[in-house]
């Protein structure tokens, strides 16, 4: 059994490690695939293009690039972009655009949990019945498509045919918000719904909600009480993961819906060999995942004990 203080280092420096490992591939991958940065430039400008290979670097040996490239990173430098914002550091490019994917998946955890733990619990208290059956189906529907599927629907009958959205807009209106803050929520309040619907079933089912009513406790606050914290344990042990995956999914949601966020800098950033602009976004959003993984898991150490006891 590890001490608390002991486990948090064992983690810090896994996540360092993983980092690591996350940095070297990037790098590796993309320098292993055809062309580079400035390939694109016409062909009587290969002495434009070694005078910038020169000044970005790019001409030096590949473990000399590496070493550099890391020792930046390691004083929090991402240097600048070489395509996509010419000369513009990444820092810059990216303190732009990391905002905006935060706060599609912010306001779209909040609306999955809203909406998944409602249900669930909803469900939950009255197995069997029909209101069990209704959003059981609707979540196992939701769950087996997945967000392209959702994204492109939503779009086609609320921008296409209705019109009652627009098709972007998301950093310039409410109305531009809506649509992909639903489509990425719905995909994990499905999710959350079963989670919860089993939990509060089991309680409901067990002797935990019996006792307290055994004991004088009103059926109301019985099931405030008892029944709905027992059911976000596993909430909360699924939470990483699933603040992980809104904020991996949120590039199908940004590119379907135009949304101005970390989408578009990866996907241009790709296409246009911005070796520099990648590997910033990718490690950003790395440290991002971890950093949520450890907050979930440190809570439901929290709220249930004996998993901390466990590990």
């Amino acid at each position: 059994m590890l001490s608390a203080s002991r486990a948090v280092v064992v983690r810090l420096a896994v996540a360092a490690l993983v980092l690591l490992a996350v940095y070297g591939l990037t790098f590796a991958l993309m320098r292993a695939a055809p062309g580079g940065p400035f390939t694109s430039m016409h062909a009587g400008s290969a002495a434009v293009r070694s005078n910038l290979d020169a000044r970005f670097g790019l001409d030096k040996p590949v473990p000399e690039q590496f070493v550099t490239v890391l020792a930046g990173y390691l004083a929090l430098d991402f240097g600048p972009s070489l395509t996509f914002a010419p000369g513009v550091p990444v820092a810059s490019v990216l303190g732009d655009s990391l905002p905006v994917s935060m706060e599609l998946g912010a306001w779209a955890l909040l609306l999955a949990l809203l909406v998944g733990v409602g249900l669930g619990a909803l469900a939950g208290l009255r197995p069997g019945s029909w209101t069990d059956r209704a959003v059981s189906a609707g979540s196992t529907l939701v769950v087996s498509a997945s967000v392209i599927v959702i994204a492109a629907i939503v779009r086609s009958l609320f921008v296409v045919h209705l019109r009652w959205f627009p098709a972007g807009g998301f950093t310039e209106s409410a109305s531009g918000k809506v649509l992909p803050v639903v489509t990425l929520g719905l995909a994990y309040a499905a999710i959350f719904v079963r989670l919860v619907r089993g939990a509060v079933a089991s309680a409901v089912g067990g002797r935990l909600l019996a006792g307290a009513m055994a004991r004088g406790v009103p059926y109301r606050a019985a099931v405030l009480k008892y029944v709905l914290p027992a059911a976000l344990v596993p909430l909360l042990g699924y939470m990483g993961t699933a603040a992980a995956g809104i904020l991996t999914g949120s590039f199908v949601v940004e590119t379907i819906f135009e949304v101005p966020g970390m989408a578009a800098c990866f996907v241009s950033g790709a296409a246009a060999r911005d070796y520099t602009l990648v590997s910033g976004a990718i490690l950003v959003y790395a440290a991002l995942l971890m950093g949520l993984n450890f907050l979930f898991e440190t809570l439901h150490e929290v709220v249930d004990p004996r998993r901390g006891r466990a590990s």
